[in-house]
């Protein structure tokens, strides 16, 4: 196995520590374990949930349609391809194990100690790749509270015949829309605009589809006993509103990032992503950072790349090989984000 060298109970004293520990195994954190497999790192994966990430844990029924060669997999399948890879290179991925905090070790500040709900670890470095997937944002609305409002859909079927309630005019919202319908469910899409957010694909298949959309209209609110049973509907432009039976709401209108202990270990953020520089390094040194957490773009392919990259600055960190080195033998360095991002423009006359 090309990644074997693990050892159980990395804090205890005498033992050595890791090369590199990835936090979280999603597509980014997979492709970096890949990656750093290959290098005979003493390394391993950190995962909060399952093994696979978001696809496993909150798109299983996705179809993803951007993992260029595999067309027509859902999203457990996706993840169950990328999950068994790496296991078969030997990766050792500890599920169900978030991490809590990354502080400097106070005998050898080159070393990281991370600190996770099962114990603590020793690393040189770190690759953070959690994802963008926090707790779902809620409207605040009356009877919010009511059963048969949800955040996600872990089966389309099960809204067959239905008549569902989607709020939200991005990505999300209207990938559901159109997944519930492929079910056949009868869904009124409900958003706050006159213009969707969601990619030119997604918006193209909505409007052509059975679906009813109701623009520049936001739920006020939701009454039933117990489970949610109508909704109210109100016009932001015309006052007007509309009370509607619905068996099931869909709210989604994006997560709120729980972004707590990387702020607190003083990570600098660019809105919901870590700031990197070219090489992926955070402002701390030997923390990098790829896939949704570090880049606007958020897609698989983008991950995958990321990952890879973020394995290769890694071991460039720790093992300074010669191809790294330009043409006087000196070692390249790249900038650091505080110095990359906070640089003043000049005012021009």
């Amino acid at each position: 196995m090309k990644s074997g060298w693990f050892m159980e109970n990395n804090d205890s004293p005498g033992e050595p520590p890791y090369d590199v520990i990835i936090v979280g195994a999603g597509p980014a954190g997979l492709s970096a374990a890949l990656t750093i497999s290959y290098f005979q790192l003493r390394f391993m994966v950190l995962e909060a949930g399952a093994a696979g990430g978001a696809l496993m844990q909150n798109y299983p029924w996705k179809h993803v349609d951007s993992y260029l060669g595999f067309p027509n997999l859902d999203g457990r399948q996706a993840a169950n391809l990328m999950v068994s890879h790496v296991r078969k290179e030997g990766v050792e991925i500890r599920e169900n194990e978030p991490v809590q905090d990354i502080k400097r070790n106070r005998k050898n500040h080159d070393l990281l100690r991370l600190v996770t709900n099962k114990g603590e670890y020793l690393t040189r470095s770190v690759i953070i790749a959690t994802g963008t997937i926090g707790t779902p944002r809620r409207l605040g609305v009356p009877g919010e509270e009511l059963k048969g409002i949800k955040y996600a859909i872990e089966d389309p079927n099960l809204y067959s015949g239905r008549n569902v309630l989607v709020v939200g005019g991005g990505d999300s919202a209207v990938e559901n829309s159109l997944n519930l319908l492929d079910r056949g469910a009868r869904v009124t899409l409900v958003h706050r605009r006159n213009e969707l957010r969601a990619c030119e694909e997604y918006k193209n298949r909505i409007l052509k589809s059975p679906a009813q959309v109701i623009w520049n209209t936001e739920l006020k609110g939701v009454s039933g006993n117990p489970r949610a049973e109508k909704a109210t509907l109100v016009n932001k432009r015309t006052g007007e509103e509309r009370l509607m039976p619905f068996s099931n709401i869909f709210i989604f209108i994006g997560y709120a990032l729980e972004t707590g202990w990387l702020k607190k270990i003083g990570l600098r953020m660019h809105g919901n992503c870590l700031r990197v520089n070219q090489g992926l390094m955070t402002n701390m040194k030997g923390v990098f950072a790829a896939g949704d957490i570090a880049s606007d773009i958020k897609r698989i392919p983008q991950a995958l790349a990321q990952g890879e990259k973020a394995a290769y600055s890694a071991y460039k960190y720790l093992k300074h090989p010669y191809w790294e080195k330009n043409g006087s033998g000196r070692r390249i360095k790249l900038p650091w984000p505080h110095k990359h991002f906070n640089k003043k423009k000049k005012n021009k006359l």
